[in-house]
C-alpha cells in the first residue's frame, strides 16, 4: 500500500488518541520508521502491522479499527487530499460509488504500479447491492468504514442488510446489501 495509507493512520491515531498511542502502535508493529513517503509503494505486511499493533494498543478488534479507518480515511484523508476529485464523482453516494472507478483511474497516474479496488452499484428500489472486487484480502472491514463515511458526507444512514463474501481465486469480492435513509 501507499505512504498516504500509512500516514492517514498515523494520523488518525494521533488526533484521537494522541501522540504516545501512535508511538505505542508503532513499537508494537515492529515498524521501525512512521516517515512515510505519500506516494511511494510500501509492502502491504506493514500496513496489516501497523493496524494488527493499533487493534492490540487500543484494546479493540482489528475489524473496528479497520472500520474506525476507513470512515476517517473518507472524512478527513480523501477530502483533504483528492478533494476536488471527490466533489466531482457525485452528488449522492451512490452516484459516486458507480464513478468510484472513473476516480480511481485518476489517480492511477499518480501512483506506480497502482492497483485499486473496484466498486460496482446494482439497485433494486430502495435496496442496492454494493459489490467491492480487490486483489488483496482482510480490508472488508476498512471498506464498511469507508461506506459508512461516505453515507455520513451524502447525509444518510447506512442499514447494511447483509453482507456476504463470494469465492474468488485471488482476494476479495464482497457484496454489500444496503438501504440508505435520509438524515
Amino acid at each position: 500500500m501507499y505512504g498516504v495509507i500509512n500516514n492517514s493512520l498515523k494520523e488518525m491515531i494521533y488526533e484521537k488518541f494522541g501522540e504516545d498511542k501512535w508511538q505505542h502502535v508503532l513499537s508494537v508493529s515492529g515498524v521501525p520508521d512512521d516517515s512515510f513517503l505519500s506516494m511511494r509503494s510500501y509492502d502491504d505486511a506493514l500496513t496489516y502491522s501497523l493496524a494488527n499493533a493499533a487493534s492490540e494498543v487500543l484494546g479493540a478488534p482489528v475489524d473496528a479499527c479497520l472500520e474506525m479507518f476507513g470512515e476517517y480515511w473518507v472524512l478527513e484523508t480523501a477530502t483533504k487530499s483528492y478533494g476536488m476529485l471527490i466533489d466531482a464523482a457525485g452528488d449522492d453516494m451512490l452516484e459516486f460509488l458507480s464513478n468510484m472507478n472513473n476516480l480511481h483511474d485518476r489517480i492511477t497516474s499518480t501512483f506506480l504500479n497502482y492497483v485499486p479496488p473496484e466498486f460496482f452499484v446494482e439497485s433494486t428500489g430502495n435496496t442496492h447491492k454494493i459489490h467491492y472486487v480487490s486483489q488483496r484480502e482482510g480490508l472488508t472491514s476498512f471498506v464498511v468504514g469507508l461506506l459508512k463515511g461516505l453515507a455520513t458526507r451524502f447525509e444518510r444512514d447506512l442499514i447494511i442488510l447483509d453482507q456476504c463474501d463470494l469465492d474468488v481465486e485471488k482476494g476479495t469480492h464482497t457484496v454489500f446489501q444496503v438501504e440508505l435513509v435520509p438524515k
